[in-house]
């Protein structure tokens, strides 16, 4: 047995962390029949309500039946307003210095801000094992077990102001077998670099974000560098489309893995080998609802709303997270009884509105513009909306590709889109040298700054 794992979940142990037990329920969850699943699971949801409804003050306030539909939704702007009022009193009392606080317990965390100002939650003691148990079971399904050894393709600004990572850092992500390569530089050099050390390496599995992977991979095949065939690539920090699992399954020879998380929420699904994409139920509840609120039927995209059942002393619930998805009724074929999502096709800030009104999923503008209209020689672009009826399109091209060209891509590219957005539309397309990702780091293929503000 690889002495990793052991030596992994014995470490967590040492500090007092309920790792081990949330890993060991995740996997036995997979194996519940479904009926004992929903029990547990609506079982922990109405402890939750009882909970928050009596001890919480934000929603002792609201709240006068512990029923999951009197329970307000949570948006961002509230927990901004109301922080101290989300914490249990002991926590609060924690929070304010005014009583000791264990030495492993709640931290806080604090969202990318990729649309806009970062939000700010507590994560108590219980949800921090559980979300770390949580993204050890992503790996599982995405076939690299605990001890597997697997690349991580993820932002990392310590290695831009030469910091040192800790040395509890350090030792976890030798006992993870993790070897990190640095998504936020992503030059020619490096990207060479990086698909030298996974050519050359037996490691057959990438964790990365989604826009990194597929301009890696897109770099290996203008570039024409050898790629040894991987196994998985789980595909994280952004919405995963068509495009993205046609060129890394070309490029990488693996199964594209679909996570979906936060930083806020932790991982809250993934795509198993047999495609579907599981809901963690043993942890996290979520609806599809639409602009005013109420439950939409499975297959309709509408918004996310997150209930965490384990972060008792910080309680989301209700939560707008900011994105848009779909239920899905089906059962995997794999046998496991979570709930499925249909599929995730982006944040709210992402999803444009026409000059009527009318919205636009982020999906078709990236296939629009990234995959009908691609002459081959599209880098990158960015789409945003920054107005009722303005709109911006910036497009990376490759050095070489002639301008009359490019004229006549964008001339393609303003048809189809005026088309789509409706008559009246002010759309700019330009040509530009550069497109900066977010300041969490995360690259933004359609924004509408409209919308966000």
């Amino acid at each position: 047995m690889n002495w990793r794992r052991p030596a992994f979940l014995l470490a967590h142990d040492l500090i007092g962390s309920g790792l081990r037990a949330h890993y060991r329920e995740f996997l036995a969850a997979e194996r519940w029949p479904a009926a004992r699943l929903n029990e547990w699971h609506e079982q922990h949801l109405a402890d939750l309500l009882q909970h928050a409804a009596k001890e919480v003050p934000f929603y002792r306030a609201r709240v006068t039946s512990p029923e999951l539909s009197a329970f307000p939704i949570l948006r961002k702007e509230d927990v901004h307003a109301h922080f101290e009022e989300l914490m249990e009193p002991s926590l609060l009392a924690e929070y304010r210095g005014e009583k000791k606080k264990a030495r492993y317990s709640w931290v806080e965390v604090k969202t990318g801000g990729s649309t806009g100002t970062p939000t700010v939650v507590i994560h108590d003691k219980d949800f921090r094992d559980w979300g770390r148990a949580g993204r050890l079971y992503s790996q599982h399904l995405c076939g690299f077990p605990l001890g597997t050894p697997f690349f991580m393709l993820w932002g990392s600004m310590r290695d831009i102001s030469e910091a040192k990572d800790s040395t509890t850092k350090r030792v976890l992500n030798t006992l993870l077998d993790v070897h990190p390569l640095n998504a936020f530089l992503m030059d020619e050099a490096r990207m060479r670099d990086y698909l030298r050390q996974i050519h050359e390496s037996p490691i057959d599995h990438l964790m990365a974000y989604v826009d990194a992977a597929h301009q890696l991979a897109r770099f290996a095949e203008k570039s024409g560098a050898p790629v040894r065939p991987l196994r998985s690539v789980m595909a994280c920090a952004g919405t995963v489309t068509d495009d993205h699992r046609t060129t890394l399954g070309r490029v990488f020879g693996a199964r594209v893995h679909n996570k979906y998380g936060s930083r806020e929420c932790a991982d809250m699904a993934c795509e198993c080998a047999a495609g579907g994409f599981h809901i963690y139920a043993t942890g996290v509840h979520l609806e599809i609802v639409d602009d005013a609120g109420q439950p939409v039927p499975p297959g309709t995209t509408g918004r996310i709303l997150v209930t965490l059942l384990h972060n008792r002393r910080f309680p989301l619930i209700r939560y707008e997270i900011g994105d848009i998805g779909a239920l899905s009724t089906k059962a995997c074929p794999c046998g496991s009884p979570l709930p499925l999502l249909e599929r995730v096709e982006g944040r709210i800030s992402e999803v444009i509105t026409t000059v009527s009104g009318a919205y636009v999923t982020p999906t078709y503008i990236v296939h629009l513009v990234g995959v009908v209209h691609n002459p081959g020689a599209l880098v990158k672009f960015q789409f945003t909306q920054t107005g009722a009826a303005s709109y911006t399109l910036a497009m990376l091209m490759e050095t070489a590709f002639p301008d009359d060209d490019f004229t006549k891509v964008a001339a393609l590219v303003r048809r189809d889109l005026e088309k789509v957005l409706g008559p009246g539309v002010d759309l700019a397309i330009s040509r530009v040298t550069d497109i900066p990702p977010s300041e969490s780091g995360k690259f933004l293929y359609v924004r509408n700054l409209h919308r966000s503000r």
